[in-house]
Order: structure tokens, then sequence, then C-alpha cells
């Protein structure tokens, strides 16, 4: 119902569209609209294809291979997350880090 009364009162083409339908409104009438406001949320987390999912799946085969067979699932979970996070890794100075290190130990 509360859906059916969204797209009647605002009737929006996009997500975008949407989303910019739900900020303008007043918190008054955003309180009429909770249960679309969960559907908003779902869709705007929803991943539109899963190729994120299965770069992670093919970063996994090439990082651990039979000679790192033996790499405890711990150490594997933070290699694949610098694996996959490698462009912000590499803008990190390794020497500010090393300081950081030797400060907190």
């Amino acid at each position: 119902m509360q859906l059916e009364m969204f797209k009647h009162n605002y009737k929006p083409d996009t997500l975008n569209d949407a989303k910019l339908s739900y900020r303008s409104m007043t918190p008054e009438v955003r309180s009429l609209f909770p249960q679309v406001v969960v559907l908003l949320k779902l869709l705007l987390v929803c991943p539109v294809s899963s190729c994120e999912c299965e770069r992670s799946f093919s970063a996994l085969r090439r990082l651990k291979t039979w000679l790192r067979a033996t790499m405890t699932q711990p150490r594997l979970n933070c290699v694949s997350v610098c694996h996959v996070h490698r462009e912000k890794l590499d803008k990190v100075d390794v020497r500010q880090l090393k300081n950081i290190y030797r400060a907190i130990r």
C-alpha cells in the first residue's frame, strides 16, 4: 500500500528519482512511508552484478597457490583484503607506517 501511494504521488522513474523524492520530503511525510524507506535502502546496497565477488574468488585462486597451501586462514584473509584494496595500499607511506608501528610497540 505504501509503495503504491509513493509511486502515485511522486512518480519516480529510476532509483535515483525515488531517492531524491524521499530526500525532498519533510520528516512528517517520511514517517508515512517506513516500508518504502526499507526498500530504498535495500536497493541502494544491493550489488548490480556479481563481478566483485567473482574477482575476489579469482584473486583467492591466485593468492593461495600450492606453494602457499600452508597459509593460515587469518593470514589468507589479510592478504586477500590487501590484494583487493591494493590501489589504496600502494598510496600508503611505508616509512610512516613503520614509525607508527615502532611508536605503539
